[in-house]
């Protein structure tokens, strides 16, 4: 209700606001209309004087002056015109068509005014005297003046009625204006203290029952309930509340449940950190001994190099072949140090993320049947036999060449390492989707499953007193698989027998991988 009376009272003003510029725009119309009345009775006055003027001196004036006259008097009477037609298009009145009637006449006369001069001037200009006296006379007896002043008169009589009538019902709406919206108030502070009053009567009981509802469970009673009120908002709020009052009783045995699942948890989670620590210990004694093993293995050579040295330089017998050999075994030692730095190098760059491949194409067939055919001299040395499984399909690859078949050679030297005379180690070329699968199967004495992730570690070797080498070559052979953004793993075979080396390489290179 009191948004209707808003809307009335808005509606009231926005109407009173519309007829009151509409009244101003009549208003201003009207009073332009007699200002252009006044100036054509002027010009039409000055017109007559002219005439007699002209008559009675017998000179007339100038064609530019002439004109300028006649402009100005039909620009009025344009300007007059046009500001009749504004009010009929802004009030559809019949004075407004009257009022154009009256102009009609007026234009009408003022058009025989400036014909009439037009004549007299150009009869005076030909010293025509006597006919321009006569046809001034004829004029004169006509009382076109009187008629025309006349006419002025009504118009402006016309023009002022209706100012009259502007003024009348601006008064009119004013006052009907200021008792609506008066009304209209009254009627809406009526309304307001009515409604103000009987809320007041209605809150008033209902909040007395919630706020000791409130009360209640604020000091944590929250078996406490609110009885049925009679007001069905406050019956929605009474609900509610018992609900909540229900729900925080049943979250707060939640919470007490959740308490004792928390400590639980902090207890699991202290254990996963001991554990985590001994993890952590671990890989710091795994550290400790890969500098142990580095320090070792590097140990080795370099006491290899620098007694071969001393002997050589205490020898007051040496010959040339003398230093040769020790030279070349020098050598030797170097250049073994040197692959063991190199491979140290490639783990670590590879660890780091800053392992450098020269990635292009090339055909991963040629390439498995080139190692096969230089490790198979190898394996006959040893009794032993390499066969090779290629795929039908072609196998062009992206991927780092040289470092492939280092990975290869790593593998195959494992291989013929691990297993024993009179058996033959198997390599199959396989490719799935966007995977190249390579697999290593060899029939040596296979690997325990808890060393199947260890092999991958820096300097581990199963069976160290059996096994030749440094313990770099799945570490770097992995390394490089990374790198290509491949998988290498390393799982005894099915029938117990041997071990399978899987290497599986994206088609496409590592952006893809």
């Amino acid at each position: 209700m009191i948004f209707l009376f808003s809307c009335l009272i808005g509606w009231l003003y926005f109407d009173s606001s519309e007829r009151y510029s509409k009244h101003a725009k009549q208003s201003d119309l009207t009073h332009e209309v007699l200002t252009q009345y006044s100036l054509i009775a002027k010009l039409s006055l000055e017109k007559l004087i002219a005439m007699g003027e002209i008559v009675r001196t017998g000179r007339v004036q100038t064609p530019q002056l002439r004109e300028e006259n006649e402009q100005q008097l039909r620009g009025a009477l344009f300007s007059v015109r046009d500001n009749l037609l504004k009010k009929i298009a802004l009030s559809h009145l019949d004075s407004a068509n009257k009022e154009l009637q009256m102009l009609d006449l007026i234009t009408q006369k003022v058009e025989q005014i400036i014909n009439t001069n037009n004549e007299i001037k150009f009869l005076v200009a030909q010293d025509k005297l006597v006919d321009a006296n006569q046809l001034f006379n004829l004029l004169q007896k006509q009382n076109v003046d009187k008629e025309f002043n006349q006419l002025i008169n009504k118009a402006v009589s016309q023009e002022q009625a209706l100012a009259q009538q502007i003024r009348n019902d601006v008064n009119t709406l004013y006052h009907f204006s200021n008792q609506a919206l008066a009304a209209a108030l009254a009627a809406m502070s009526l309304f307001t203290l009515m409604t103000f009053w009987y809320f007041w009567r209605r809150i008033n009981d209902a909040t007395k029952q919630l706020h000791t509802a409130t009360s209640q469970y604020s000091d944590g009673n929250l078996a406490h309930r609110i009885n049925a009120l009679s007001d069905f908002e406050f019956q929605y709020l009474g609900d509610a509340l018992n609900s909540m009052a229900a729900q925080l009783a049943s979250q707060q045995a939640q919470l007490n449940e959740a308490k004792r699942s928390l400590e639980e948890k902090v207890a699991q989670r202290t254990q996963d950190l001991e554990r985590s620590n001994q993890k952590l210990a671990l890989v710091d004694q795994q550290r400790r001994q890969f500098l142990a093993d580095i320090s070792h293995e590097l140990r080795t050579p370099l006491t290899i190099i620098r007694g071969e040295s001393e002997v050589l330089l205490r020898s007051q017998s040496a010959q040339l072949p003398d230093y040769k050999e020790v030279l070349q075994r020098v050598v030797d030692e170097v250049q073994h140090t040197t692959a063991l730095i190199e491979d140290l190098m490639l783990v670590a760059r590879s660890s780091a993320g800053q392992l450098k491949l020269n990635i292009h194409q090339f055909d991963l067939k040629n390439l498995l049947t080139d190692i096969q055919q230089v490790y198979q001299r190898k394996a006959n040395a040893q009794q032993q036999e390499i066969t090779l499984f290629l795929a039908n399909q072609e196998a062009f690859i992206d991927a780092d060449e040289r470092r492939l078949r280092q990975v290869l050679m790593i593998l195959l030297e494992n291989a013929l390492a691990y297993s024993p005379s009179h058996t033959c180690t198997e390599i199959h070329l396989l490719i799935r989707e966007e995977l190249m699968v390579i697999k290593v199967i060899d029939q040596g004495m296979g690997i325990p499953k808890e060393e199947q992730q260890q092999v991958f570690e820096r300097f581990y070797r199963g069976n160290r007193g059996q096994t030749p080498g440094s313990g770099l070559g799945l570490p770097v052979a992995k390394a490089i698989i990374d790198g290509h953004g491949g998988h290498i793993s390393l799982q005894p075979n099915s029938h117990g027998q041997g071990c399978t080396a899987t290497v599986l390489l994206p088609i496409l290179g590592v952006e893809t991988a």
